[in-house]
């Protein structure tokens, strides 16, 4: 996946994690996880997105 694509990809999951803010964390995860697989993501991908989230926007 190429760094452009990446990063249009954390965009658009940062977006989507800012929706569900106001749930437990780890709903917020599972959602997330299961938002990425929906689009068919591998589980490298959905790692690093999901670091790169909780480090942006910590609880």
């Amino acid at each position: 996946m190429s760094k452009l694509s990446m990063d249009h990809l954390l965009i658009q999951a940062s977006k989507q994690w800012l929706r569900i803010q106001d749930v437990p964390k780890e709903t917020r995860k599972s959602r997330m996880i299961r938002w990425l697989q929906y689009r068919g993501f591998n589980w490298g991908v959905i790692g690093f997105i999901l670091k790169k989230l909780e480090s942006q926007y910590p609880p």
